[in-house]
């Protein structure tokens, strides 16, 4: 059981390191934007938002997205001369349709996307509007589901409502303990100047971590880290829980 965790840590802190080829060019390019523009942003939040980062590289390696290599060599042979060749079996749009089989799923699909409800209006102000974050969720749960077409795992409908749902109950979460945040806030929230000028970058920051967390595991994590890590910690452990 200890070396279990003890190889999940190793793993994880694998996940974040394979994002930040995307995450330290665009932080860098924020900074001397933010700079050059009057806001301040501070240490720690650029400590929450790699928690945030390395929650999102979490739900990936969960869910299960491709490699970048899986869909350039066609592994799966999804893509054909003809278009995409994807079996009817690998795609449910009907709601609901593995209820029959336990509530399980369903339940971790809600769980896995609470902190994204969360922690989007937590960090960004932004997000406290209800709709804004839900189309967040919704729209990571649906790129995850479509990519998933690339590597044979089922595209469902029902990941996509529950994903959704989770965010939902995030955000509710958030709006209950929102009053006890207050310091917390204080300290992670962006500080702008008086022009009240939020750069770009600044703006859309949420999407770029989103961005570099699905980035680092498709180009960098499952082609390039993951081969190399699972012969370290086979001869680390002995075996290897990936």
């Amino acid at each position: 059981m200890i070396m279990s965790i003890f190889m999940f840590i190793i793993v994880s802190i694998t996940w974040l390191i394979s994002t930040l080829p995307f995450l330290i060019p665009y932080q860098i390019l924020l900074i001397y934007q933010s700079k050059k523009l009057g806001v301040k942003l501070s240490m720690a939040h650029f400590v929450i938002v790699y928690i945030f980062v390395y929650y999102f590289t979490g739900v990936l390696s969960f869910t299960g997205i491709p490699s970048i290599m899986d869909i350039v060599h066609n592994s799966f042979g999804i893509i054909t001369p003809k278009g995409l060749n994807i079996h009817p079996d690998e795609i449910n749009l009907i709601p609901f349709y593995w209820m029959t089989d336990g509530i399980r799923p369903y339940i971790e699909n809600i769980l896995l996307f609470i902190p994204l409800g969360f922690m989007h209006p937590l960090i960004w102000k932004r997000y406290e509007v209800l709709w804004r974050t839900l189309l967040t969720g919704l729209t990571f749960s649906l790129i995850i589901e479509l990519s998933q077409l690339f590597n044979q795992r089922i595209t469902d409908i029902d990941d996509l409502l529950m994903n959704t749902l989770g965010t939902f109950v995030g955000w509710v979460i958030f709006r209950l303990l929102k009053k006890h945040l207050s310091k917390l806030r204080d300290k992670i929230e962006v500080q702008p100047s008086n022009n009240e000028k939020i750069p770009l970058l600044l703006r859309k920051e949420a999407c770029f971590y989103m961005a570099s967390a699905f980035a680092g595991m498709l180009f960098f994590f499952y082609p390039l880290l993951r081969s190399l890590l699972i012969p370290f910690l086979r001869s680390l452990f002995g075996f290897v829980l990936m």
